[in-house]
Protein backbone atom coordinates (compact mmCIF):
# COMPACT_ATOMS: atom_id res chain seq x y z
CA UNK A 1 0.00 0.00 0.00
CA UNK A 2 1.38 3.59 -0.87
CA UNK A 3 -0.61 6.89 -0.59
CA UNK A 4 0.08 10.61 -0.21
CA UNK A 5 -1.21 12.44 3.19
CA UNK A 6 -0.55 15.57 5.40
CA UNK A 7 1.61 13.00 7.58
CA UNK A 8 0.66 14.38 11.02
CA UNK A 9 2.27 13.78 14.09
CA UNK A 10 -0.27 11.28 14.97
CA UNK A 11 0.66 8.99 12.12
CA UNK A 12 4.23 9.19 13.27
CA UNK A 13 2.65 8.47 16.77
CA UNK A 14 1.02 5.14 15.23
CA UNK A 15 4.07 3.99 13.42
CA UNK A 16 6.63 4.13 15.29
CA UNK A 17 5.92 2.94 18.71
CA UNK A 18 8.31 0.43 20.09
CA UNK A 19 5.74 -1.43 22.07
CA UNK A 20 4.70 -2.46 18.09
CA UNK A 21 7.76 -3.15 16.78
CA UNK A 22 11.13 -2.47 15.52
CA UNK A 23 12.75 0.05 13.27
CA UNK A 24 15.00 -1.59 10.67
CA UNK A 25 15.84 1.07 8.15
CA UNK A 26 16.00 4.64 7.90
CA UNK A 27 18.22 7.79 5.55
CA UNK A 28 19.07 11.22 6.42
CA UNK A 29 17.53 11.31 9.76
CA UNK A 30 18.33 11.33 13.68
CA UNK A 31 15.90 11.68 15.82
CA UNK A 32 14.46 9.07 18.47
CA UNK A 33 10.90 9.50 19.40
CA UNK A 34 8.03 10.18 17.01
CA UNK A 35 7.98 13.87 18.07
CA UNK A 36 11.42 14.35 17.27
CA UNK A 37 11.28 12.76 13.62
CA UNK A 38 7.63 14.33 12.60
CA UNK A 39 9.72 17.82 13.85
CA UNK A 40 13.02 16.75 11.58
CA UNK A 41 10.68 15.81 8.07
CA UNK A 42 9.03 19.23 8.71
CA UNK A 43 12.38 21.29 8.37
CA UNK A 44 12.37 19.93 4.43
CA UNK A 45 8.93 20.00 3.95
CA UNK A 46 8.65 23.67 4.95
CA UNK A 47 10.96 24.77 1.86
CA UNK A 48 7.86 24.11 -0.28
CA UNK A 49 4.83 25.77 0.57
CA UNK A 50 2.31 24.91 -2.12
CA UNK A 51 1.98 21.21 -2.27
CA UNK A 52 -0.76 19.77 0.78
CA UNK A 53 0.21 16.07 1.05
CA UNK A 54 4.08 15.98 1.29
CA UNK A 55 4.41 12.24 3.02
CA UNK A 56 3.97 8.89 1.38
CA UNK A 57 2.76 6.31 3.79
CA UNK A 58 3.53 2.69 2.20
CA UNK A 59 2.87 -0.91 3.75
CA UNK A 60 5.24 -3.20 2.77
CA UNK A 61 3.26 -6.87 4.00
CA UNK A 62 4.91 -9.60 2.87
CA UNK A 63 2.97 -13.28 3.33
CA UNK A 64 2.73 -14.40 7.13
CA UNK A 65 5.14 -17.52 6.51
CA UNK A 66 7.30 -15.77 5.00
CA UNK A 67 7.49 -12.71 7.41
CA UNK A 68 8.11 -15.36 10.05
CA UNK A 69 10.91 -16.79 8.38
CA UNK A 70 12.48 -13.59 7.04
CA UNK A 71 15.79 -11.79 9.32
CA UNK A 72 16.11 -8.38 9.80
CA UNK A 73 18.75 -7.92 7.18
CA UNK A 74 16.22 -9.49 4.88
CA UNK A 75 13.71 -7.47 5.27
CA UNK A 76 16.15 -4.36 4.87
CA UNK A 77 17.24 -5.57 2.13
CA UNK A 78 13.37 -6.20 0.54
CA UNK A 79 12.63 -2.62 1.80
CA UNK A 80 15.47 -1.04 -0.27
CA UNK A 81 14.90 -3.16 -3.08
CA UNK A 82 11.02 -1.93 -2.64
CA UNK A 83 12.03 1.73 -2.75
CA UNK A 84 14.38 1.54 -5.68
CA UNK A 85 11.54 -0.39 -7.73
CA UNK A 86 9.35 2.55 -7.39
CA UNK A 87 12.76 4.57 -8.37
CA UNK A 88 13.34 6.58 -4.90
CA UNK A 89 17.18 7.35 -4.29
CA UNK A 90 17.69 5.24 -0.62
CA UNK A 91 20.80 7.54 -0.20
CA UNK A 92 19.71 10.91 -0.57
CA UNK A 93 15.84 10.63 0.39
CA UNK A 94 14.27 11.19 3.59
CA UNK A 95 12.33 8.02 5.22
CA UNK A 96 11.91 5.68 8.08
CA UNK A 97 10.98 2.23 7.86
CA UNK A 98 9.36 0.41 10.96
CA UNK A 99 8.30 -2.93 11.18
CA UNK A 100 5.33 -3.85 13.14
CA UNK A 101 5.70 -7.43 14.90
CA UNK A 102 2.57 -7.21 17.54
CA UNK A 103 0.69 -9.36 15.16
CA UNK A 104 1.64 -12.61 13.63
CA UNK A 105 1.01 -10.90 10.29
CA UNK A 106 4.30 -8.64 10.30
CA UNK A 107 4.90 -5.57 7.92
CA UNK A 108 6.44 -2.77 7.66
CA UNK A 109 5.53 1.19 7.70
CA UNK A 110 7.52 3.53 5.37
CA UNK A 111 7.11 6.76 6.29
CA UNK A 112 8.97 8.89 2.97
CA UNK A 113 9.83 12.72 3.18
CA UNK A 114 8.12 13.80 -0.57
CA UNK A 115 10.11 17.14 -0.23
CA UNK A 116 13.98 16.73 -1.07
CA UNK A 117 16.63 19.67 0.32
CA UNK A 118 15.73 21.79 -2.78
CA UNK A 119 12.14 21.70 -2.17
CA UNK A 120 11.20 19.72 -5.13
CA UNK A 121 8.50 16.99 -4.89
CA UNK A 122 8.84 13.00 -5.08
CA UNK A 123 6.52 12.40 -7.70
CA UNK A 124 3.37 10.28 -6.32
CA UNK A 125 1.04 9.53 -9.87
CA UNK A 126 -0.42 6.49 -9.37
CA UNK A 127 1.79 5.89 -6.50
CA UNK A 128 -0.89 2.72 -4.80
CA UNK A 129 -0.60 1.15 -8.16
CA UNK A 130 3.08 1.30 -8.86
CA UNK A 131 3.82 -0.35 -4.91
CA UNK A 132 1.78 -2.82 -5.67
CA UNK A 133 3.59 -3.74 -8.62
CA UNK A 134 6.80 -2.92 -7.21
CA UNK A 135 6.14 -5.35 -4.34
CA UNK A 136 5.08 -8.10 -6.93
CA UNK A 137 8.46 -7.74 -8.89
CA UNK A 138 10.75 -7.70 -5.41
CA UNK A 139 8.32 -11.12 -4.24
CA UNK A 140 9.08 -12.54 -7.87
CA UNK A 141 12.69 -11.61 -7.51
CA UNK A 142 13.05 -13.01 -4.11
CA UNK A 143 11.25 -16.40 -4.70
CA UNK A 144 8.44 -14.98 -1.93
CA UNK A 145 4.75 -14.98 -2.45
CA UNK A 146 3.05 -12.20 -3.99
CA UNK A 147 0.01 -10.63 -3.68
CA UNK A 148 -0.50 -9.47 -7.09
CA UNK A 149 0.04 -12.80 -8.16
CA UNK A 150 -2.03 -14.69 -5.67
CA UNK A 151 -4.86 -12.08 -6.59
CA UNK A 152 -4.07 -12.63 -11.09
CA UNK A 153 -4.49 -16.83 -9.82
CA UNK A 154 -7.55 -16.03 -8.14
CA UNK A 155 -9.04 -14.54 -11.39
CA UNK A 156 -7.45 -16.75 -13.85
CA UNK A 157 -9.31 -19.69 -11.67
CA UNK A 158 -12.54 -17.65 -11.53
CA UNK A 159 -12.61 -17.30 -14.74
CA UNK A 160 -11.57 -20.85 -15.67
CA UNK A 161 -14.61 -21.91 -12.94
CA UNK A 162 -17.15 -19.47 -14.96
CA UNK A 163 -15.78 -21.11 -18.44
CA UNK A 164 -16.41 -24.35 -16.97
CA UNK A 165 -19.94 -23.20 -15.87
CA UNK A 166 -20.65 -22.09 -18.38
CA UNK A 167 -20.16 -25.50 -20.86
CA UNK A 168 -21.59 -27.65 -17.75
CA UNK A 169 -24.84 -25.34 -17.86
CA UNK A 170 -24.83 -25.74 -22.32
CA UNK A 171 -24.64 -29.58 -21.72
CA UNK A 172 -27.37 -29.61 -19.15
CA UNK A 173 -29.31 -27.54 -21.84
CA UNK A 174 -28.62 -29.71 -24.52
CA UNK A 175 -29.56 -32.63 -22.55
CA UNK A 176 -33.00 -31.14 -21.84
CA UNK A 177 -33.57 -30.02 -25.69
CA UNK A 178 -32.54 -33.76 -26.66
CA UNK A 179 -35.42 -34.76 -24.08
CA UNK A 180 -38.06 -32.11 -25.05
CA UNK A 181 -37.74 -33.71 -28.89
CA UNK A 182 -38.89 -37.05 -27.37
CA UNK A 183 -42.24 -35.12 -26.22
CA UNK A 184 -42.53 -36.43 -22.75
CA UNK A 185 -45.94 -36.50 -21.76
CA UNK A 186 -45.25 -36.03 -18.15
CA UNK A 187 -43.36 -34.18 -15.53
CA UNK A 188 -42.25 -37.08 -13.85
CA UNK A 189 -41.29 -38.92 -17.85
CA UNK A 190 -39.31 -35.95 -18.37
CA UNK A 191 -37.65 -36.08 -15.46
CA UNK A 192 -37.02 -40.21 -15.38
CA UNK A 193 -35.30 -39.38 -19.10
CA UNK A 194 -33.43 -36.56 -17.94
CA UNK A 195 -32.39 -39.05 -14.86
CA UNK A 196 -30.99 -41.27 -17.63
CA UNK A 197 -28.90 -38.26 -18.85
CA UNK A 198 -27.09 -38.20 -15.33
CA UNK A 199 -29.03 -34.89 -14.51
CA UNK A 200 -30.73 -34.97 -11.08
CA UNK A 201 -33.66 -32.95 -10.63
CA UNK A 202 -34.04 -31.86 -6.85
CA UNK A 203 -37.73 -30.35 -5.96
CA UNK A 204 -37.16 -27.56 -3.57
CA UNK A 205 -39.78 -27.17 -0.99
CA UNK A 206 -40.33 -24.00 0.66
CA UNK A 207 -41.39 -23.70 4.62
CA UNK A 208 -45.56 -24.00 3.99
CA UNK A 209 -44.43 -27.08 2.15
CA UNK A 210 -45.22 -25.83 -1.19
CA UNK A 211 -42.96 -26.94 -4.58
CA UNK A 212 -40.93 -23.95 -5.73
CA UNK A 213 -39.31 -25.08 -8.54
CA UNK A 214 -35.92 -27.26 -8.82
CA UNK A 215 -32.64 -27.26 -8.43
CA UNK A 216 -30.41 -29.54 -11.04
CA UNK A 217 -27.48 -31.78 -10.30
CA UNK A 218 -24.94 -32.96 -12.58
CA UNK A 219 -24.22 -36.68 -11.71
CA UNK A 220 -20.23 -36.81 -13.13
CA UNK A 221 -19.61 -33.85 -11.61
CA UNK A 222 -22.07 -33.48 -8.60
CA UNK A 223 -22.33 -29.47 -9.37
CA UNK A 224 -25.64 -28.56 -8.05
CA UNK A 225 -27.45 -25.27 -9.48
CA UNK A 226 -30.84 -23.59 -9.65
CA UNK A 227 -32.73 -25.17 -12.69
CA UNK A 228 -34.16 -21.89 -14.23
CA UNK A 229 -30.13 -20.74 -13.87
CA UNK A 230 -28.70 -23.28 -16.22
CA UNK A 231 -31.60 -22.12 -18.85
CA UNK A 232 -34.62 -19.87 -17.92
CA UNK A 233 -36.86 -23.16 -20.11
CA UNK A 234 -36.02 -25.48 -17.66
CA UNK A 235 -37.27 -23.50 -14.39
CA UNK A 236 -40.58 -25.43 -13.30
CA UNK A 237 -43.05 -22.67 -14.72
CA UNK A 238 -41.57 -23.01 -18.55
CA UNK A 239 -41.91 -27.11 -18.40
CA UNK A 240 -45.48 -27.03 -17.25
CA UNK A 241 -45.72 -24.27 -19.79
CA UNK A 242 -44.16 -26.47 -22.16
CA UNK A 243 -46.96 -29.08 -22.11
CA UNK A 244 -45.79 -31.68 -19.00
CA UNK A 245 -48.07 -31.73 -16.48
CA UNK A 246 -48.40 -33.84 -13.08
CA UNK A 247 -50.42 -36.96 -13.27
CA UNK A 248 -51.46 -36.89 -9.77
CA UNK A 249 -54.61 -35.59 -9.33
CA UNK A 250 -53.83 -34.03 -5.77
CA UNK A 251 -51.60 -31.28 -7.77
CA UNK A 252 -53.16 -28.23 -8.24
CA UNK A 253 -52.14 -25.67 -10.95
CA UNK A 254 -54.17 -23.33 -11.02
CA UNK A 255 -51.78 -20.79 -8.41
CA UNK A 256 -49.63 -19.01 -11.03
CA UNK A 257 -46.58 -20.17 -8.62
CA UNK A 258 -48.07 -23.57 -8.92
CA UNK A 259 -47.93 -24.10 -5.40
CA UNK A 260 -48.89 -28.43 -4.14
CA UNK A 261 -50.20 -29.85 -1.57
CA UNK A 262 -48.24 -32.09 1.15
CA UNK A 263 -50.22 -35.31 -0.11
CA UNK A 264 -48.86 -34.04 -3.56
CA UNK A 265 -45.48 -33.61 -2.51
CA UNK A 266 -45.16 -37.24 -0.57
CA UNK A 267 -46.52 -38.96 -3.74
CA UNK A 268 -43.96 -36.88 -6.38
CA UNK A 269 -41.24 -38.12 -4.03
CA UNK A 270 -42.22 -41.43 -4.47
CA UNK A 271 -42.53 -40.82 -7.99
CA UNK A 272 -38.92 -39.77 -7.79
CA UNK A 273 -37.99 -42.19 -5.49
CA UNK A 274 -39.51 -44.74 -8.40
CA UNK A 275 -37.52 -42.95 -10.84
CA UNK A 276 -34.56 -43.44 -9.38
CA UNK A 277 -35.49 -47.31 -9.08
CA UNK A 278 -36.13 -47.84 -12.30
CA UNK A 279 -32.85 -46.30 -13.40
CA UNK A 280 -30.99 -48.25 -10.70
CA UNK A 281 -32.69 -51.20 -12.40
CA UNK A 282 -31.21 -50.37 -16.02
CA UNK A 283 -27.62 -49.36 -15.11
CA UNK A 284 -27.21 -52.43 -12.92
CA UNK A 285 -29.12 -55.72 -14.38
CA UNK A 286 -27.52 -58.10 -16.99
CA UNK A 287 -30.56 -59.47 -17.83
CA UNK A 288 -32.57 -58.81 -20.85
CA UNK A 289 -34.29 -56.06 -22.03
CA UNK A 290 -37.68 -58.18 -21.63
CA UNK A 291 -37.41 -59.24 -18.24
CA UNK A 292 -35.60 -55.63 -17.03
CA UNK A 293 -39.06 -54.13 -18.33
CA UNK A 294 -40.73 -56.72 -16.04
CA UNK A 295 -39.06 -55.88 -13.00
CA UNK A 296 -40.27 -52.46 -13.51
CA UNK A 297 -43.58 -53.17 -14.05
CA UNK A 298 -43.50 -55.68 -10.49
CA UNK A 299 -42.77 -52.60 -8.89
CA UNK A 300 -44.81 -50.12 -10.25
CA UNK A 301 -47.95 -52.88 -9.37
CA UNK A 302 -46.58 -53.27 -5.95
CA UNK A 303 -46.39 -49.56 -5.52
CA UNK A 304 -50.14 -48.72 -6.83
CA UNK A 305 -51.09 -52.06 -4.64
CA UNK A 306 -49.30 -50.04 -1.21
CA UNK A 307 -51.47 -46.54 -2.39
CA UNK A 308 -54.69 -48.67 -2.34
Amino acid sequence: MAKSCIGGFSLFNYVIDDQKGIEILRNNLCGETPIELFQEMKILQNLNQNATNKLISMVLSPHVADGEKLSKKQLQNLTKEFLKELEIDTNQSQFIAFMHTEKRHRHIHILLNRVDEKGKLLKDHHIGKKAQWAAHRVAEKNELVSAKQMRIDKIRASESFEFDSKNLRKEMFRKHLNVMVTKPNTMVKYLSEMLKKEIKFIPTINKHGDLQGFRVRDMESQTEMKASDVHRNMGLKKLLDSGLFFQDDNFNLSNPMHELNQKSIQNFKKELEMIALQNKILLESKTSETKIVDKIERKIIERSTFRR
